[in-house]
């Protein structure tokens, strides 16, 4: 039960996750040798894209339970959603799932009128610097630009935030169904997701 929702986690999620982190850290070495916006460009459309596929990735697993599961997407959205705690704490991270799927759609259709998704369209996928005191502490990268995700409310997310929040959250959705995780740990950008 789950194999397919497993396979994909281990082989598709995680290596996305794996790639963006790298195309992050482009971005930062690029930013750093030059903070002219038009020198890190290209890096920066590099992380956008990076952040898609493992948005995704990330979004596809819905598709994959729903099959195996015998359960509405609605429904095991709302099960991930309850579970989108910051890995190794209780701090929840409100909006984390529809994020990345609103990510998953907006670079699949770029103008979005599902009202459901917090965003509207490919613009509200920003690599910005989101400043001091912003997002939550020890979120993201410390300084320097990065994937942002801007909502219907003006308020902006680090994906750096979403990306591994979500991964764990279904990460405990499978091994809570019962699913047949290999051995771990699981790491993503650093952060320890699931033993």
């Amino acid at each position: 039960m789950l194999d397919s929702a497993v396979d994909h986690l281990i082989h598709n999620v995680l290596r996305s996750a794996a790639e963006y982190d790298a195309a992050e850290a482009v971005l930062s070495q690029a930013f750093a040798a030059d903070a002219t916006p038009t020198t890190w460009e290209a890096a920066a459309r590099d992380a956008k894209r990076q952040a898609a596929h493992l948005a995704i990735a990330i979004d596809g697993l819905t598709d994959r339970c729903t099959r195996e599961l015998g359960l509405s997407k609605t429904t095991i959205r709302a099960s991930i959603a309850a579970l989108c705690v910051w890995p190794g704490t209780e701090f929840v991270r409100p909006g984390c799932i529809e994020r990345v799927r609103g990510i998953a759609n907006a670079y699949k259709h770029e103008k979005l009128d599902d009202q459901t998704l917090p965003i509207t369209s490919a613009s509200d996928v920003l690599v910005v610097g989101l400043g001091v005191g912003l997002e939550a502490c020890g979120v993201g990268k410390f300084g320097g630009v990065e994937v942002i995700v801007r909502d219907k409310t003006g308020e902006k997310w680090k994906f750096l935030g979403d990306a591994p929040v979500a991964i764990a959250a279904w990460l405990q959705f499978l091994n809570e169904h019962g699913a047949a995780l290999p051995n771990g740990p699981y790491h993503v950008f650093g952060l320890q997701l699931h033993t």
